[in-house]
């Protein structure tokens, strides 16, 4: 009687033993999929972030290049390279420095172009000055030279000073 108790004793644990593996098994599952989905989220949200900067940047750099090249063939004056810029980035204004006849845009740090003009025109009847004759587009930066265009802006600053 003993090892008949014993066996049925043994038979019980087995299935409660196996019984268990099965349950657990589906806890782990469950866990893995878990871990899966808030990983893989999580690295779907910062791949979407750098993939939306990158598009920025994309489009910021496309507008600035359509800038520079719509100023080659269209513009004539600062008021029209104003409303070029003003086009393409309604917020953003340029700074224009009479004494070196220059009209500087800067839609960010890496996307800056600089308009050099031969004259500085005043409108006689409201008195207010303007440039004229469009000289060249300076799209050093664009372009990925910072220094150059770091000496040129130096150079016209210069010569603003002696004039």
């Amino acid at each position: 009687m003993n090892l008949k108790n014993i066996s049925i004793a043994l038979t019980v644990l087995v299935f409660g033993v196996i019984a268990m593996l099965f349950m657990q098994k589906g806890n782990y599952v469950n866990q893995a999929r878990e871990h899966y989905e808030a990983t893989t989220n999580k690295s779907f949200k910062g791949n979407s972030m750098v993939l939306d900067l990158v598009n920025n940047g994309i489009e910021m750099n496309k507008s600035t290049w359509a800038i520079a090249c719509g100023a080659l063939q269209t513009v004539r004056t600062s008021q029209d390279m104003a409303r070029l810029e003003a086009k393409f980035f309604p917020a953003t204004k340029g700074n224009m420095s009479l004494a070196n006849k220059t009209r500087r845009f800067e839609a960010s740090s890496a996307n800056v172009i600089v308009a050099n003009f031969g004259k500085v025109e005043e409108d006689k009847k409201t008195g207010v000055k303007s440039l004229a004759d469009l000289q060249s587009v300076d799209v050093s930066i664009l372009l990925g030279n910072y220094a150059a265009a770091a000496a040129a802006s130096d150079e016209g600053s210069d010569e603003g000073d002696e004039e």
